[in-house]
């Protein structure tokens, strides 16, 4: 009878020890396979993240290219209230400053002043020159709000070439276009009132 319960505890201990074996083998085959999941995963999402930085950089790239072009010539023909003095309605696009703003602010930061400063000064230097501002936001809020947060930058920036000694006859348009849609555009560079420079 002694026999007989020594081989039962050993043949039960060998099928424990098997088994646990067997558990162990099984719980690395299932953390192998989850690690290589979740390596698949990180590397999508890395993947992800340095395609949309690419784009990020190539749209930072147009965005300057536009900002520092000293001369782009495009010939626009449009109605405008300033034509009628002048006797033409044919004006001459020169050149494209974008003034920054912060998210949901309409208050000019530094750099907003100091580009405005240089284009007043070029206003002086150029007597013919006038302008239209068009300000536009991000999509983030409701659209009446972001038409409104538009119209106060324009504002704002009008206001600045006004205190600068600009006449206000040489602001042609002002025009507030609220938010930007174009997902390709990151939301940094929606913030902005748009200066265009004609001739």
């Amino acid at each position: 009878m002694g026999f007989g319960i020594r081989v039962i505890i050993v043949t039960a201990a060998l099928g424990c020890s098997a088994g646990c074996v067997a558990t162990e083998n099984w719980t690395q085959e299932l953390v192998g396979k989850q690690k290589a999941e979740m390596d698949t995963r990180v590397l999508k999402v890395e993947t992800g993240v340095r395609e949309h930085g690419e784009r990020l950089d190539k749209v930072e790239s147009r965005v300057t290219d536009l900002e520092h072009q000293d001369v782009r010539k495009a010939s626009i023909t449009e109605r405008t209230p300033g034509a009628a003095i002048r006797g033409t309605s044919e004006r001459t696009l020169v050149g494209v400053v974008h003034v920054p703003f912060g998210f949901d602010r309409a208050d000019l930061v530094l750099s907003a002043e100091t580009a405005l400063a240089t284009i007043a000064t070029e206003l002086r230097d150029n007597p013919h020159m006038t302008v239209d501002l068009e300000g536009t936001t991000d999509p983030v809020g409701p659209r009446e709000y972001n038409l409104k947060l538009s119209r106060r930058r324009v504002e704002a920036v009008k206001r600045k070439l006004l205190e600068q000694g600009i006449e206000p006859t040489r602001i042609i348009t002002s025009t507030a276009r609220g938010p930007l849609l174009d997902k390709s555009v990151p939301n940094d560079f929606k913030r902005r009132v748009m200066i265009k420079l004609m001739n």
